[in-house]
Formats: C-alpha cells, sequence, structure tokens
C-alpha cells in the first residue's frame, strides 16, 4: 500500500524522532555547562523533548509499520549518547559522580555484546531484558532529577538524596549484567 505524499513522512517519523534526540543532545550539554538557571530551564524543556522522543520513536515505527532492526539500534545508540553525555555533564559540573556514566556505559557496553554474541551472526539484534529496560527508565529518570534540581537550579531535594540516587545506578547497572549471565528460558 503506498501512502499519499502527504503521508510518506510518518514512514520515517520514528527514526526522525530518534534522530531528534541526537541533534537535542549537544545543546542539552552546552546549556547545562552554562551553569545559568536560565540556561537550566532550557536543559530542562530539551530534558522534556529528548525523553518523550524516547517514548514516542518506537511507538510510531511499530504504528505505521516501520519498525526496524536499524531503528532500533539508532534508538539504542541515540539513548546511550544522550545519557552518557548529559551525566557527563553533571560530571563535569560536579553535581554528580563519574562513576554514573561509567556504570551506564559499562552496562550498556555489555548488553550490546552479549545480544551480538546471541543473535546469528548474520542478522545481529540487540536483546533486550526487562531489568535493563527498567535501568534505562531510571537512567532517564536520574537524569531529569539532574536536570531540574541542579541545572535549573530548583533545588528540591538535598544534595545527600541526589547522590544516593546516584548510588543506584551501579547497582541496577550491575544487576542488568548480571541478568544477562545467568541461564535464561526461551521467551515466547
Amino acid at each position: 500500500m503506498t501512502l499519499p505524499r502527504h503521508h510518506r513522512w510518518r514512514r520515517h517519523s520514528g527514526n526522525l524522532l530518534t534522530a531528534a534526540r541526537i541533534v537535542i543532545t549537544p545543546a542539552f550539554v552546552a546549556c547545562v555547562l552554562a551553569a545559568d538557571a536560565r540556561l537550566g530551564w532550557v536543559a530542562g524543556a530539551l530534558f522534556a523533548a529528548a525523553a518523550a522522543s524516547d517514548v514516542w520513536d518506537g511507538r510510531l515505527a511499530r504504528r505505521y509499520g516501520q519498525a526496524s532492526t536499524f531503528g532500533r539500534f539508532l534508538d539504542h545508540f541515540a539513548d546511550i549518547g544522550f545519557l552518557l553525555a548529559a551525566h557527563a555533564a553533571f560530571v563535569a559540573r560536579g553535581d554528580a559522580p563519574w562513576w554514573v556514566p561509567a556504570s551506564i556505559a559499562g552496562a550498556f557496553g555489555f548488553y550490546v555484546a552479549d545480544s551480538l554474541l546471541r543473535s546469528a551472526p548474520a542478522q545481529p539484534n540487540l536483546i533486550g531484558s526487562r531489568i535493563g529496560h527498567a535501568g534505562g527508565v531510571a537512567n532517564y529518570v536520574l537524569l531529569g532529577v539532574l536536570t531540574f534540581n541542579a541545572a535549573a537550579e530548583l533545588r528540591l531535594l538535598p544534595d545527600r538524596f541526589v547522590l544516593l540516587l546516584c548510588g543506584l545506578v551501579p547497582v541496577y547497572s550491575a544487576a542488568a549484567v548480571a541478568s544477562r549471565l545467568l541461564p535464561t528460558t526461551p521467551q515466547k
């Protein structure tokens, strides 16, 4: 079935949203590093746009029958690029410890390597897990907390509580890695 000309953009809407997250990343990092509360609010708006694009890109691709291995890879690498760059910006500002992006990078690297080892060589695929997905959501939540608490200077949460949240990152990152090391039963 051929879509009418004015509907053809829908075919690529999922990947376009994913690409928007890639474009947003340097602007977000620049706003965070500027250490200006007004730009912190811009960072908050960019964070909201990036999070929304992560929620909607796959849904749009599936809705319009355009879900693909390429789109999945693009989505995952857009996520990790945004999360690592953003968390590294907060490390540079002194608002988060270095091991937050290091834990995220380690868990993601293991996820990619394990997925590629488990998938057929002719058709590499990223094989998700529930705990890994939950960890990704938690990484976005922590980033949102850092964005509004530190960059936008709301300071609604005490620094000790934010540090506690940061302390959870290596715990759930290690759990995601451990879950991939355990024997699994095939999913239906």
